[in-house]
């Protein structure tokens, strides 16, 4: 049987399409799950302008996504946790040895012998995927397809703000970014109980007003103030105890180390640009001592903690969902020019 499927195509920017492959065919420890909707992820974007490893080139063709959520629709005989119609989602690393130090203590992003869907494997932006029983969970009734699609990038967050790094209710913690994932990282932020400065460009209006609602004590137009001024006002000429840079701007950077006080940490999360970044002001953090944690994906426990923290309401994904595209309007998706969108989700 025949399905669609969004695929990179071939090398170098765009080269993107929906084509028909074959449907996957369950295993014996595999779960068939019918895709309800995928998300657009920054990665994703990436991809199809033609980044990618000059040491790990992309196996393609390729299918993206893997951001999504889905309904079971037949069981491998080996699977015991889950039956036809259960309402999932998953954990998107796949392949991983199970035995090596990175997999013993759940970092399984880690394990060499990881492979990722959506890049170096086949991912969800198709109307079926089979996952292994143990990359699956189960969706709660009052999350939606639409907020299950969100879990993952609610991991991407969960694993910066509550893994990474130890925020007490008394820090000043600084977010840079008002997309998704800012928006998310703000979100755990405040469940820290910390005061929360979100930073966005004038075009992101409408993102830092949701940021507002979600939580933030400060919101500012980047390019409209000083803000490593307003900072410094706000923290007493200190600096903030954290920054998360979540846009992978040259400019971002170079101000999230300098709103950073001496001794203070700055959290990167997002990737910068297929050139590279060239910072030059990462003199000033070592000269003050500052710590530069990176942090990418999740381990496999951050996964139950998101799901019970979006079950509970204390994180938000409804809200940020903000275009609908079908699979066959992929390039609507991937193109989409409007300035107030936030999360962008594909649906067969």
């Amino acid at each position: 049987m025949l399905m669609k499927a969004v695929r990179k195509l071939e090398h170098g920017n765009g080269f993107l399409g929906c084509v028909e492959v074959e449907e996957p065919k369950v295993s014996s420890n595999t779960v068939k799950i019918k895709v309800e909707y995928c998300g657009i992820c920054g990665s994703d974007v990436h991809i199809v302008e033609g980044l990618e490893p000059i040491d790990n080139p992309l196996p393609l063709p390729v299918t993206l996504g893997h951001e999504f959520s889905g309904t079971i629709v037949e069981i491998g005989e080996n699977v015991k946790n889950f039956k036809v119609g259960d309402r999932v989602t998953s954990n998107v690393c796949t392949n991983f040895c199970g035995k090596c130090i990175n997999c013993l203590t759940e970092s399984v992003y880690n394990c060499s012998q990881s492979k990722n869907m959506g890049y170096e494997t086949d991912g969800a932006m198709a109307e079926y995927v089979c996952m292994e029983e143990f990359n699956v969970f189960k969706l709660p009734d009052n999350i939606s397809f639409e907020e299950g699609a969100q879990v993952e990038p609610v991991c991407v967050a969960a694993h910066a703000v509550l893994e990474c790094v130890d925020i007490k209710p008394t820090d000043i913690v600084v977010i840079m970014g008002a997309g998704p994932i800012g928006l998310l990282v703000l979100q755990f932020v405040k469940a820290c109980g910390a005061k929360a400065i979100l930073v966005g460009k004038s075009t992101s209006a409408n993102k830092l007003a949701l940021g507002k609602e979600l939580g933030a004590d400060y919101i500012f137009e980047n390019d409209k103030c000083d803000v490593i001024k307003e900072v410094m006002i706000i923290t007493g000429r200190k600096g903030a105890d954290f920054v998360f840079e979540c846009s992978g701007a040259d400019i971002c950077i170079t101000q999230a180390i300098m709103m950073t006080r001496k001794k203070g940490t700055i959290v990167e999360l997002a990737i910068t640009s297929a050139t590279g970044s060239t910072i030059h002001s990462y003199l000033y953090a070592v000269m003050n001592e500052m710590k530069i944690q990176f942090a990418f994906g999740h381990t496999y426990a951050t996964w139950p903690k998101a799901i019970e923290l979006m079950s509970t309401g204390k994180i938000r994904t409804k809200e940020l969902v903000s275009h609908k595209f079908s699979f066959e309007d992929y390039d609507k998706a991937f193109h989409c020019k409007d300035q107030n969108k936030i999360k962008i989700l594909l649906h067969p």
